[in-house]
């Protein structure tokens, strides 16, 4: 009897060491040793699959979400974005690996900037909108991602007749094509990378004002020296962008743009 019970106390603490799993990731995400860790993932196992966190450099919280399969490649439930001072960026939603249900975008101090569901990865049905004070901005209806509805509001509660686009994301003038086409036109191959044959796809990060400029590029996803410097100089080049809309008002915001370079056909 006493030899039963030690052997299945070892086999419980032998299951809580190898419940969890930890990862770690260099500045850009990428997979390194803990040696060369900056970001790190924790991984929990639960009766309905797996908690997966994310933290910052000295173990402040980044990212909160649930798997439903073992390799972690199906979200199932809330997920949950910080800053690395611990406020909540932002909240999405996912049910059996597809965005459904809440989604929440907050300001910088953790106050609600603008909530609502999604379904398929679309806005659907009402959403509302905030600013930082907390007072309404606006109100909106979408079906399938097409806004059906609108009302916006002044800070002082009095009604914005004049504006009728209750949010929109920043862009790059007519889109992802002219885009393309403006990095073919303006693109060239540095002669060192291509003598070393170095390609990957640059990652830059930049604001775009509410006038729809273009400042503090920065690169977040590097492959070379000579690469990133072609792709901040193209990128400083860029025409101006159609701003992102807040509450139908044009307003400042962050664009992730990645720069593709290929030895393909050189």
């Amino acid at each position: 009897m006493q030899k039963h019970t030690l052997t299945t106390l070892i086999i419980i603490l032998h299951f809580s060491v190898f419940a969890q799993d930890t990862t770690w990731f260099d500045s850009h995400w990428v997979v390194t040793t803990v040696e060369k860790g900056y970001y790190y993932r924790t991984k929990t196992k639960t009766d309905t699959g797996w908690v997966v966190k994310d933290h910052y450099p000295g173990g402040k919280l980044q990212m909160s979400g649930n798997y439903a399969d073992d390799s972690c490649k199906v979200q199932d439930g809330e997920f949950r974005w910080y800053n690395d001072k611990g406020i909540i960026t932002h909240v999405y939603t996912y049910r059996k690996g597809k965005p459904h249900g809440l989604e929440i975008l907050y300001y910088t101090d953790g106050q609600e900037k603008v909530k609502g569901n999604i379904s398929g990865g679309e806005r659907d049905g009402p959403w509302t909108a905030y600013y930082p004070s907390g007072k309404i901005a606006g109100k909106a209806t979408y079906n399938v991602g097409k806004q059906s509805s609108v009302v916006l509001f002044h800070e002082d509660g009095s009604r914005n007749n004049k504006d009728s686009i209750f949010q929109r994301d920043s862009d790059y003038p007519g889109g992802i094509p002219q885009y393309t086409r403006f990095l073919n036109k303006t693109l060239r191959y540095p002669d060192s990378a291509v003598v070393h044959e170095i390609q990957g796809t640059v990652v830059l990060q930049f604001k775009i004002s509410k006038e729809g400029k273009v400042s503090e590029l920065k690169v977040i996803g590097s492959v070379d020296k000579y690469l990133d410097e072609e792709a901040l100089r193209v990128m400083r080049l860029m025409p101006d962008w159609q701003p992102a809309i807040f509450a139908g008002t044009p307003c400042e915001s962050y664009h992730t743009q990645p720069v593709i370079f290929s030895l393909k056909g050189q």
